[in-house]
């Protein structure tokens, strides 16, 4: 009696206890095939078409599904139903089920393998078996199979076979499927094609076709990822059309708080819009929120981060629970504004987020690392490397998405780099120490090349006869295993030898950019030339005027003949000057050639059309001629006639005010002011209306 209970029906109620038990468990896929093959050799009870159905829905449960495997189930089930078990009879649903494991899969491969199972369900259609016969499922499963392992075009094709189809027709799936596949490339062209195809369709009497607002949420995210300038406007009339047909009637249509979140992201380009649309549609949701607020934190600026704020703070009184996401977009915007009260607004969010029990992550931490590191408050550099070793605390105890990374380490690094402190650079070598030692078991705190430049631009703002070689013994260090220093890297590096004091430190410098001229991979800029010329400046070498010259020309001329991208600018031109100007201790014939050197840049730059002067360029050519041109009257008319440039310029500072003092002549200096005895709070306004405002002195120049 017990035996003839254990019939096929119990076998199968067992096989699908197992696959709805979570098939990821092996154990689960073993049990089920085991009982399969008890069925398959049971002389008095037979599996059926559902026992190999749930053996492998068990198999498709499972983490890594093994596609293989269930296709080798499938072929037993086909084998016994042509051993006469009529019951084992295969129908589309069980090739489905194996189509649609190779369709999700999207393995090199796959959509052949589904295509060759449609051939093998059409060839035993064609033999009588009715059940087998392709339905549109299968073909949506084949179209989603092209469209996930080769593209939308591919998909499209079989989309056009089922267009064809004599018995079939394709439903909104079909459509839809498509439409996603060109989506995600932000093909807008080719969806709103297919939308307006499928349209069609549905009005010449394809009911299956009728457009659904999953339809238009495929299109909306085509304009989403396309990044085109018309996305937004063209988004309106996508949404309009559905507010439009949802008035008419057609409740399918409503557009919800999906649609409308598109909508915002299809605005990327105004913030302002994208804000009205979030007052506008009737229910809002934390992504609604998220996204503005991204887009405010992108923006910039103090107003910027007060809006995010605000939205943060009407997210909360709307009800809703906000994530981890929504205040790291709020901190971001914070460390973005360049607000003085920045990283302490930030932190606030961040002890904000742990009173309302949402645990924040290393991004969260290392945005508001990131507000500390850019606010170059007192104690700034500081405060990020306490938070970073809160992170390693927190994360040492358990909590693993407080795992900081090289990104983290290398927004310490550059706190300290721009901290001005005295013992910034031994900060920033015990960093790189420690993520050296941390990365021999964990890649992710591996220094790479932002590591590099950011520890290099510390060597650099601290200056020092030491820095060059400590710079160089760093660059060494990482690139000894596998840091490739970049652009970056070395403009930091030419600098730490502009600053180092050392003898031998502006050749130094050169043999770099020389290096970088040379380079297939990397061509130096602007900021290159420009920090090299201002190397020989702050040098004490004799020749410095000329070496700065040539430096210009070189650039000039590597720029005509196309083999860099940059000319120089009004910083390159005003660099050289200067090393005329600081040409101390030469004999006059020396002083005369630096002085001839800085005329003809200073009047290159007044005449060339791509740069011109600034207040620091006058500053600098005044300072030239009171330190290397005699008193003379020839002296009295080059100060004269740069001093009127200067004003029809609008560029006198308190700088270019003190220099020309002292490269006028008392009666040339009278002359000019039309007074002997003048402030610089006292000069007409007209003269320097386009000086950057600078912190003044109030003391008169002739005390």
């Amino acid at each position: 009696a017990e035996q003839e209970w254990v019939d096929t029906q119990s076998y199968n109620l067992v096989i699908n206890a197992w696959a709805k038990s979570g098939g990821s468990n092996s154990d689960a896929t073993r049990s089920a095939e085991v009982l399969l093959k008890e069925l398959e050799n049971n002389p008095r009870v037979k599996p059926n078409l559902l026992s190999y159905s749930g053996v492998i829905a068990c198999i498709a449960k499972k983490n890594t599904i093994d596609i293989p495997r269930a296709e080798r189930i499938l072929n037993r089930c086909a084998e016994m139903y042509e051993l006469g078990d009529d019951d084992a009879k295969p129908d589309n649903v069980i090739f489905n089920q194996i189509i649609n494991l190779y369709s999700k899969s999207g393995s090199e491969g796959s959509a052949d393998h589904c295509e060759v199972l449609l051939s093998q369900m059409q060839a035993l259609a064609a033999k009588g078996n009715e059940l087998v016969v392709p339905d549109v499922r299968t073909y949506n499963l084949v179209l989603t199979a092209w469209a996930n392992e080769v593209g939308p075009t591919e998909a499209e094709k079989v989309l056009d076979r089922l267009d064809s189809h004599e018995g079939l027709q394709p439903n909104s799936i079909s459509y839809i499927t498509c439409m996603d596949s060109y989506a995600r490339n932000g093909d807008v062209d080719n969806t709103l094609r297919l939308l307006s195809r499928m349209e069609k369709a549905f009005t010449n009497g394809n009911l299956d076709a009728k457009p659904t607002r999953r339809a238009y949420t495929s299109a909306l995210n085509a304009l989403a990822k396309s990044q085109r300038g018309d996305s937004g406007q063209r988004a309106e009339i996508l949404v309009a059309n559905l507010e439009r047909q949802y008035k008419a009637g057609n409740e399918d249509l409503k557009p919800d708080t999906t649609i409308y979140n598109i909508l915002i992201r299809c605005h990327k380009s105004s913030v302002t819009r994208q804000e009205k649309i979030l007052y506008k549609m009737g229910k809002r949701d934390v992504v609604s929120y998220s996204t503005v607020i991204q887009s405010y934190s992108q923006l910039g600026g103090k107003q910027a981060a007060h809006k995010a704020q605000q939205l943060l703070d009407e997210a909360c009184k709307d009800g809703l629970k906000p994530n981890a996401q929504l205040f790291n977009s709020a901190i971001t915007a914070w460390s973005r504004s360049g607000a003085k009260e920045s990283p302490k607004r930030a932190e606030q969010l961040l002890r904000r987020m742990e009173d309302n029990n949402i645990q924040p992550n290393a991004i969260v931490y290392t945005s508001v690392i990131n507000a500390w590191a850019k606010s170059g408050e007192a104690g700034s550099a500081l405060r990020c490397e306490v938070l970073l070793k809160l992170m390693r605390v927190m994360y040492k105890q358990g909590s693993s998405e407080m795992k900081p990374n090289a990104q983290t380490f290398t927004t310490v690094i550059s706190a300290w780099a721009r901290s001005g402190e005295s013992d910034a650079c031994d900060h920033v070598e015990r960093l790189v120490d420690t993520m050296l030692k941390l990365s021999e078991g964990d890649k992710d705190m591996a220094p790479n090349v932002y590591t590099m430049s950011a520890a290099v631009d510390a060597y650099a703002r601290a200056g020092g006869r030491g820095a060059a070689s400590k710079a160089n013994d760093l660059v060494k260090r990482l690139e000894a295993i596998g840091v490739k220093a970049n652009l970056q890297t070395y403009n930091a590096l030419i600098s730490v030898y502009g600053n180092s004091q050392q003898m031998g430190s502006p050749q130094m410098a050169e043999s770099i950019l020389t290096k970088l001229e040379e380079s297939k991979d990397i061509m130096p800029t602007v900021v290159s030339y420009t920090s090299v010329v201002n190397a020989w400046a702050k040098s004490s070498e004799k020749d410095k005027a000329r070496r700065s010259q040539q430096i210009l020309e070189r650039m000039k001329s590597l720029h005509v003949k196309g083999m860099i991208g940059d000319k120089p600018n009004t910083f390159t031109f005003t660099a050289v000057i200067n090393a005329c100007a600081t040409t101390y201790g030469a004999d006059q014939e020396e002083r005369s050639e630096a002085f001839r050197i800085a005329y003809n840049t200073f009047k290159e730059l007044t005449e060339c059309d791509y740069a011109s002067p600034n207040h620091v360029t006058y500053s600098t050519f005044f300072r030239a001629i009171g330190k290397l041109v005699p008193h003379s009257e020839k002296r009295d008319s080059i100060v004269s006639a740069s001093f009127r440039l200067c004003c029809r310029d609008g560029l006198v500072d308190e700088n270019s005010f003190f220099h020309l003092k002292n490269a006028a002549s008392p009666e040339l200096f009278a002359d000019l002011m039309a007074t002997d005895s003048i402030v610089y709070d006292d000069l007409p306004m007209d003269w320097k209306c386009n000086v950057k405002a600078t912190p003044r002195s109030r003391s008169r120049v002739n005390e």
